[in-house]
Formats: structure tokens, sequence, C-alpha cells
């Protein structure tokens, strides 16, 4: 039976704990620059490319709490309802990491058009349910002067934001066998 040394498992858990604090502490970075404002007109939304680049790298049900925990950081920067960003990232960030799993390859121009494709999203789902839905009087004004050029600026603002979770995920991985499996197999020694 194929097993793990003790001393190696030890590594590969603290390899992944050295990952995922990192990445939080990314998030908390966009959240700062997002809530901070750093940016007078519209705010980049950093966090969307971040859950989507995570979902590249990571299996498919942490890739979805993460997607979810980015919802809720997101729902707090952006003064939304809490967990309405939630309800449509963790979908996103679910179906990336699947995609990637099972059908493409994780690099830049992949994570370009998914990014756009959750910033489609969202930016629709925010518009729709905060603005259109209650037939808001100002609803054209807020798409055009913060909706549209927010996403616009998450979306061109991803490949930055690829190569940041590409260097975390390379540097903290070593000695750990591709994206899915996660586990050095070694034989052991009876």
């Amino acid at each position: 039976m194929l097993s793990l040394k003790p001393r190696k498992r030890r590594q590969l858990r603290k390899q992944s704990l050295l990952r995922w604090l990192f990445y939080c502490l990314v998030l908390l970075l966009f959240y700062m620059l997002m809530s901070g404002g750093f940016f007078r007109s519209a705010q980049p939304i950093f966090i969307i490319p971040l859950a989507i680049a995570v979902a590249m790298h990571e299996r498919e049900f942490s890739s979805a709490i993460f997607g979810a925990a980015c919802g809720l950081m997101l729902d707090l920067a952006c003064w939304n309802l809490f967990g309405m960003s939630s309800v449509w990232l963790m979908p996103c960030a679910l179906g990336t990491s699947l995609l990637v799993t099972n059908l493409m390859r994780p690099n830049v121009i992949n994570h370009f058009w998914m990014s756009a494709v959750a910033c489609l999203l969202m930016a629709f789902m925010d518009y729709f349910f905060r603005y259109a839905i209650w037939d808001n009087p100002d609803a054209k004004v807020i798409l055009t002067g913060y909706i549209i050029p927010s996403y616009l600026w998450a979306f061109l603002l991803s490949p930055p934001v690829y190569f940041l979770v590409k260097t975390i995920s390379v540097k903290f991985r070593e000695g750990e066998v591709g994206r899915a499996e996660n586990t050095l197999h070694e034989p052991t020694e009876d």
C-alpha cells in the first residue's frame, strides 16, 4: 500500500497552509484597496479575478469555499446585501475549477476570458438586482458611471492578479504532484 511518510505529510500540510494564508492575505489586501477609497471614480473589483485565479489552481471544493468567501468580502466592500455576491461568485469559481480539471489548462488567456465571463455575470446581476428591478430612476447613470467602469477595470487588471496567484501556487507546491492530486505517494517500508 502506498502512503506518505510522516515528515513529507507535515511538509505538504505546511505548504498548503502557507499557500492558503497567502491567498487570504491577498484577499484582504484587495478588500482594503476596494474599500479604502484609493480610486476616486470607479473602484476596480479585484476580488473577482482573484477568485477565478485561485479556482484555476486549486481543487473544486476549496475553490467554491474561497469563491464564497470572496463574494462575502465583495459584499462588504461594495455595500451589497450580505451574501448576494457569494451566490454568483461561488458557482463561477466552482465552474472554473471544474473546467480546468476536465477541459482546459490554467493559463493567463483562459483566466482572462473566465474573468470576463464572471465579471459580465456579476455586473449584470449587480445592476439587475440592485437597481433595475426596483425601477431606480438613476439606474442608467449608475450603470454607465459606476458598474461598467468598475467591472471593466476588474477585467483589464486580471492578468496581474493571475500571475500573483500563480506565483503563490507554484512557490508553495514543491513536492506535490499535479493540481488534481495534492499528495505525493511513496511506498512505505514495512
